[in-house]
């Protein structure tokens, strides 16, 4: 199965590339307030707002780093192809192929994120793959929290 990799830091993450709708560059986004930190703001994509998951702050509460690799990965959730998010991520690009059983359940579970499903090793170290569905119900059930309480969630 062909999968996009790209990196938070040093760790590696793939995403099935039947889920990318696009890859996009780095551009100035829309601010959105009363979101969780993670949410960079909203993309014009077509003339359809998309929010933008900057999943390094999501993952080491950190901004992406700005460089030539950072780019924006438009995902469609499985269920609705109308809802897209896009994903910040560091250094997109590599595409890999590699099957549903070459990855591993990780052997523990982390309640802050049910989205990181299953792993895989190599030479170079550790792939976590992205589960797209938890991912979109991660959000939804975040982003209904952060719009209902009027604040910023910095804490969840």
């Amino acid at each position: 199965m062909s999968m996009l990799l790209f990196y938070v830091g040093e760790n590696r993450y793939v995403i099935e590339n039947s889920f990318i709708l696009q890859v996009v560059p780095r551009v100035p986004l829309k601010k959105m307030p009363y979101t969780s930190a993670y949410i960079m703001g909203l993309l014009n994509f077509g003339g359809k707002p998309i929010p933008v998951v900057d999943f390094c702050q999501l993952i080491e509460q950190r901004d992406a780093h700005f460089s030539l690799y950072s780019r924006i990965i438009l995902v469609r959730d499985p269920y609705s192809k109308d809802k897209v998010v896009g994903l910040l991520g560091e250094k997109v690009g590599e595409i890999v192929d590699l099957k549903g059983s070459q990855f591993n359940k990780a052997g523990f579970y982390l309640h802050q994120f049910p989205y990181l499903d299953s792993i895989y090793s190599d030479e170079n170290g550790v792939i976590q793959h992205i589960d797209i569905e938890q991912f979109f119900h991660f959000l939804s059930t975040e982003l209904s929290h952060s719009h209902h309480t009027g604040k910023d969630n910095h804490d969840l």
